[in-house]
């Protein structure tokens, strides 16, 4: 996508934090080129050395699908270190699987809701059954087919109440084909999405258009609280937001959204508060230490039941944020 906001929301992110993430990596100093791809890299040889200092790698990029790139945008990058990142595939090829264990077309062993492949009796979990190639994820997987090896169905099976969206029994199994390749919310309740970029990312439950798409009947709102307007956002980390997507007037929590220091820590809290259908006016009423990044639920529960107020509150500390902002960066040149 053109716009890296849209291509991280592609994946499943909130606009707003993907619009954060992204202002905060190129505040940073991180330059996104837009439509390109690499073609081909250069790595210097070490004869090429002179007085220690190695010659950088060189990237020839190319437009996204091969050709031009548009007037004005460099076909060539020099650096010191080139990294990859375009994805992995599980590693079956070498396993001597039976022709009874089937794999999908990334190589993935392919498993039902309670782990087992298509060999009866024989399970598999973790990265070898494809995405979301997650350690979280692999754990519960494995602890999931062991259940089922070991225990009664009956003592591990969950249940959900009837229409309740945000309920998930095997959660566990979204992996492999059962998992969209193409989103990271193909089932945003199954489990806690982290992104571990600076700052950080981290999200459970549905964004507010995903909430729209469930069709539940209600109207759906969001409330916001930016690191800024807690104290101890605004004295180390103020960068940064959480969200609340919720079933308004003061209804039950769908979704929690964080961008900023320690979100994926933080977003545990707000999985708990989905999972256990808190409501905004709970969290409204709950008592937070003071000086902790958790104030921040309170505040944007606060901003649920003032919505005026809270747009004010949040433009006047954002406006103090950029000017910090603005003082840092003219104090650095």
């Amino acid at each position: 996508d053109q716009v890296p906001r849209n291509a991280l929301m592609k994946i499943g992110l909130d606009k707003d934090v993907a619009a954060v993430l992204v202002a905060a990596l190129i505040r940073s100093g991180i330059k996104i080129i837009k439509g390109a791809q690499v073609k081909e890299f250069t790595v210097p040889n070490v004869e090429d050395e002179k007085n220690g200092i190695r010659p950088p790698v060189k990237l020839k990029l190319e437009a996204k699908g091969g050709g031009k790139l548009p007037t004005g945008v460099a076909d060539e990058i020099k650096c010191d270190v080139y990294v990859a990142a375009v994805g992995r595939t599980p590693n079956t090829q070498s396993l001597n699987l039976p022709d009874s264990i089937e794999i999908d077309s990334y190589g993935g062993v392919l498993v039902s809701s309670d782990m087992q492949t298509t060999a009866p009796g024989i399970y598999a979990a973790g990265d070898v059954v494809g995405r979301p190639f997650l350690a979280s994820t692999g754990m519960a997987q494995a602890q999931a087919a062991a259940n089922t090896i070991f225990l009664d169905a009956s003592s591990v099976a969950g249940e959900c109440k009837k229409g309740d969206a945000a309920c998930v029994v095997d959660g566990a199994a979204q992996a492999g084909s059962s998992f969209d390749p193409a989103s990271l919310a193909s089932n945003p309740f199954a489990f806690p999405t982290g992104v571990w970029t600076t700052p950080e990312v981290a999200t459970y439950g549905v964004t507010l258009e995903q909430a729209k798409s469930l069709e539940l009947g209600e109207e759906i709102g969001e409330a916001v609280a930016l690191y800024m307007e807690c104290l101890r956002g605004r004295v180390f980390a103020p960068d940064g937001l959480l969200k609340l997507v919720y079933i308004k007037p003061a209804g039950r929590i769908l979704g929690v959204h964080i961008c900023g220091e320690a979100a994926c820590e933080l977003v545990h809290y707000g999985m708990q508060l989905v999972k256990s259908q808190q409501t905004v006016e709970d969290c409204r009423n709950s008592l937070y230490s003071a000086v902790t990044f958790h104030e921040l639920y309170k505040l944007a529960a606060d901003a649920a039941f003032d919505e005026a107020g809270a747009r004010k509150r949040r433009a006047a500390a954002g406006k103090a944020l950029a000017q910090r902002n603005r003082e840092i960066r003219d104090e650095a040149q």
